[in-house]
């Protein structure tokens, strides 16, 4: 009932029931006209059936108009429901007719036309998805840290890095203000800018920012830049921060290391420079003039270690200088390191004693190296002792390396200072005996270089005025492919 009230109402309708009554009702108008008289005898007496002529040509006409509605706009209906899906981006909806007039033609057409168009939607959808997911899968692994902000203000999108630099959670911050989340201001006044800001490029700015679980502050590099449609509306601003907190770290090394390389070079050079000056004096006799030759001569040696040094420290540091490893028999090294150097021993009434196991396994590593660590290590041991004194060189085989101590009786090393003699022109100078100790400084740094280089490493404890002990441990030839924890052994029975 509701249907035909429906289709009763439709324009279609009315204009099917007018055409078909008219076309009902003109045969009989003209059947009336051609039987009609003079005097309308005839017309009077068929009035009746005119009448029922008029009324069945118009239920004809409502059932003709009703039978073509149902026939046709029952079809357009379907087709526009499925017109008004695909408009709103359903492309799963279908025409349900099934006869074979053109109407079902028609139909089958129109659901083909859907198929292809659901399925041109879903590769396009697909492929959205996917370049949408690759896209954040590169943001969030990126190394700088990366927040998207919107014309507000508002996070859009913040990586892996700028949440852990920042301590805060992507999925609780998007959509809320920048200025919320992060109290960074000079970040925050760049985010402004870059809103505001459309033709000069903003300069970038250093924040810095303290990491949960890590004790030093990181010093990070922000640079904004806006994204514009085609027509220049604003869509976002991207920050990026980049983390300078090493290269900061090593600017200021580098500056360090060029204010103490000028130092440690301007001493020597002085006095090069001033005891040359005196023996150009005519007035200077041969005997002052030998010992200003001898001074000059010293400071050379100085200047000449301290850049020979410096040159290795830098090769082996840079990869420039490679070990030319061979079997090495540590105990032969040692004993010549000790002889070639007794001299310098004997002139503080030092004695050595050198304590050797009577079978040693070789060591496979450079020969000229480990002679130069041995070098250092016990002049080092001479220089830092005071006069009738004892240094004692032990040398043991452990389940996995062979180990080496050179242990003194001098001045020792307090233990504020343990940390940081490996470390380049740093000297011990909290007490006159090791001021007036000439060095370069950079000795223990070289000797630590070339061990690690051959994958051991050198240990020291110290007690004020009772000595040090230099333990270095190597692999044995054997173990040289293995990685190793060496196990460091109390050295408190050799300090006495």
């Amino acid at each position: 009932m509701n249907w035909i009230k429906q289709h009763i109402k439709s324009r279609l309708f009315h204009n099917l029931f007018g055409m078909i009554f008219l076309a009902t009702l003109i045969p009989a108008a003209l059947l009336v006209l051609s039987t009609r008289s003079a005097d309308g005898s005839i017309i009077a007496r068929i009035y009746p059936e005119i009448i029922w002529v008029i009324l069945l040509a118009a239920m004809l006409a409502i059932l003709v108009a009703i039978y073509l509605m149902r026939y046709i706009t029952t079809p357009i209906a379907e087709f526009t429901k499925s017109a008004t899906e695909i408009a709103r981006g359903n492309f799963s909806h279908r025409v349900s007719l099934t006869s074979d007039d053109e109407l079902g033609r028609l139909a089958r057409l129109f659901n083909y036309m859907t198929t292809e168009l659901r399925r041109l939607d879903n590769m396009n959808l697909a492929k959205i998805i996917a370049e949408r997911n690759k896209t954040q899968t590169i943001i969030r692994n990126i190394a700088d840290g990366v927040i998207v902000t919107d014309p507000k203000s508002k996070i859009l999108i913040l990586n892996s890095s700028a949440e852990r630099w920042f301590n805060i959670n992507e999925n609780k911050v998007v959509d809320l203000p920048i200025s919320d989340i992060i109290q960074e201001p000079k970040l925050l006044q760049l985010v402004a800018q870059a809103s505001t800001r459309t033709k000069t490029p903003l300069p970038s700015v250093e924040i810095t920012t303290k990491v949960t679980g890590e004790w030093k502050p990181r010093i990070l590099q922000a640079k904004a830049a806006r994204v514009q449609q085609n027509d220049g509306t604003l869509i976002g601003i991207v920050t990026i921060l980049r983390d300078i907190t090493q290269q900061k770290e090593i600017d200021r090394m580098k500056t360090e290391l060029v204010s103490m390389v000028a130092h440690e070079l301007r001493s020597p050079l002085t006095s090069i420079s001033g005891f040359s000056e005196l023996l150009l004096d005519e007035d200077t006799t041969r005997e002052q003039s030998s010992e200003y030759a001898g001074i000059i001569l010293k400071e050379a040696n100085r200047l000449s270690d301290l850049i020979n040094k410096f040159l290795d420290i830098s090769r082996i540091e840079s990869g420039r200088i490679q070990p030319k490893k061979s079997k090495v028999d540590l105990i032969e090294t040692l004993q010549m390191v000790v002889g070639n150097n007794s001299y310098l021993a004997q002139r503080k009434h030092i004695a050595v004693e050198v304590h050797t196991p009577d079978d040693l396994p070789p060591v496979y590593a450079d020969h000229g190296m480990m002679e130069q660590v041995f070098v250092n290590l016990f002049t080092n041991a001479i220089k830092y002792s005071a006069e009738n004194t004892r240094i004692d060189i032990l040398v043991k085989e452990t389940d996995d390396s062979v180990v080496t101590r050179f242990h003194d009786q001098g001045y020792g090393i307090p233990n504020e200072a343990l940390a940081k003699i490996f470390e380049k022109f740093y000297r011990v100078a909290d007490r006159d005996e090791t001021r007036e100790a000439q060095g370069t400084g950079l000795g223990l740094p070289l000797v630590k270089q070339i061990v690690e280089m051959h994958g051991g490493k050198i240990s020291v404890k110290s007690q004020i005025n009772k000595g040090s002990v230099f333990s270095v441990y190597l692999p044995k030839m054997n173990n040289q492919s293995k990685s190793h924890a060496f196990l460091e052994e109390d050295s408190e029975d050799l300090i006495r």
